[in-house]
């Protein structure tokens, strides 16, 4: 069996998402559906019920006063919120853990989907080319790959290094040559078999090379502008965030400038503390 067969083998092995999640996906797009129905499906889980209460009421999830049902939650947030915050809420364990291959200590993953997320959510709202919450979603599990190659990235780091530094490669190109496939191409597969709607699939298939991405063009450039803004600034940088190649075309195309990357990046670095402890997962001592 060749590396890659292997290495595309594994994504069954990652956990598929609660059924609550994908319902709610589902009845994103069913006008017919009551919130009533929609939360009596939320409540069956009392974990997730629990933490949407709670988001509902921070600030950074527009909460005003005291949300005390999902069906008051869904009211108040709507139905693609609240999505975005079950979706956020169940991811959160996967990004959670030590990623030795990237160099990557545990909730700095998370940390960096997080802010990547809230990023191009803001980057969304700002160019209005594209919905909000599929940049949120999209930023959110752009790195999710790495939760399948980091043991191999391990085994082939110096591979990985010396195709750097002999053809001028970054990280993603070097994992690509060197196993076979990158992080991103396998988080693309993650998403599809998730049943993540394609166009946010494809951006994060293709967030590292969005000129590459014959479809869902606005979405992957945001994606990808996300990502490197918040690289610069630390969020989740890794080994491989040093040997990140910047598509400067894409702030071009989406009309996007220094200052304005910077005001979002000043305003997700006011919220980040927040978020992460709504979202903090309990770590093994």
């Amino acid at each position: 069996m060749s590396k890659k067969r292997e290495i595309v083998r594994k994504i069954a092995a990652v956990p598929p998402l609660p059924e609550v999640v994908m319902k709610l996906r589902e009845y994103c797009n069913d006008d017919n559906i009551g919130y009533d129905r929609i939360a009596k499906v939320v409540e069956r889980d009392p974990a997730l019920t629990a933490s949407l209460l709670r988001l509902a009421n921070s600030a950074y999830f527009g909460g005003a006063g005291s949300v005390a049902s999902a069906q008051l939650a869904m009211t108040r947030l709507g139905l693609k919120r609240v999505y975005q915050m079950a979706l956020t809420v169940s991811v959160a364990p996967l990004a959670s853990i030590e990623l030795g291959g990237y160099g990557l200590s545990p909730l700095q993953l998370w940390e960096h989907s997080l802010a990547t997320a809230m990023t191009a959510e803001l980057l969304a709202e700002l160019t209005r080319e594209v919905d909000p919450a599929d940049a949120y979603t999209a930023g959110l599990l752009h790195d999710l790959g790495k939760i399948v190659l980091s043991s191999y990235v391990v085994v082939d780091n110096e591979a990985i290094r010396r195709a750097m530094e002999e053809r001028d490669l970054a990280f993603d190109e070097a994992e690509d040559e060197i196993l076979g496939i990158d992080h991103a191409a396998i988080a693309g597969a993650l998403l599809k078999r998730w049943q993540i709607p394609e166009d946010v699939a494809d951006a994060v298939r293709w967030h590292h090379r969005p000129g590459e991405c014959a479809r869902s063009q606005v979405l992957v450039d945001i994606v990808h502008l996300a990502d490197a803004l918040c690289l610069n600034v630390g969020w989740g940088i890794g080994s491989d965030g040093m040997h990140y190649r910047l598509d400067e075309s894409a702030a071009a195309r989406r009309g996007i400038d220094l200052a304005s990357g910077e005001a979002i990046v000043a305003r997700v670095m006011m919220e980040m503390k927040d978020m992460m402890d709504q979202f903090m997962v309990p770590q093994e001592a």
